[in-house]
């Protein structure tokens, strides 16, 4: 897997994508190489905090729209469901590209999942 997409992977699930961002840009965590820092130096915080967050909206609807038994939940507990999914977006990196894609993934995490 090349660089940049490993970063993001990690970065983008974090607790706080800007500060995965500036930790990054400080040597912390796994070596960048200096073309990537070079061209992560030139990413808005917030601008990388905000493409976080649509990343995980798109999660959140695609799920919604490929599962039924996580709309149940949604519908039945809204924010327990909401804690639910900030868990499994958080442990499981995004790679679903269809909505029965993302459920399928969604029902492997929530099988091995206490």
């Amino acid at each position: 897997m090349p660089e940049l997409e490993r970063f993001l992977l990690e970065a983008l699930r974090a607790q706080d994508p800007g500060e995965a961002l500036a930790g990054a840009l400080r040597g912390e965590g796994p070596p960048l190489s200096r073309e990537l820092r070079s061209a992560l130096a030139h990413v808005d915080p917030d601008g990388f905090r905000i493409a976080a967050l649509l990343v995980t909206k798109l999660r959140f609807e695609r799920l919604l729209r490929g599962s039924s038994e996580a709309e149940r939940l949604f519908d039945e507990d809204p924010g327990g469901f909401a804690r639910l999914f900030k868990r499994y977006a958080h442990e499981v990196s995004p790679s679903a590209v269809l909505p029965s894609e993302e459920a399928t993934l969604f029902d492997v995490w929530r099988a091995r999942t206490p």
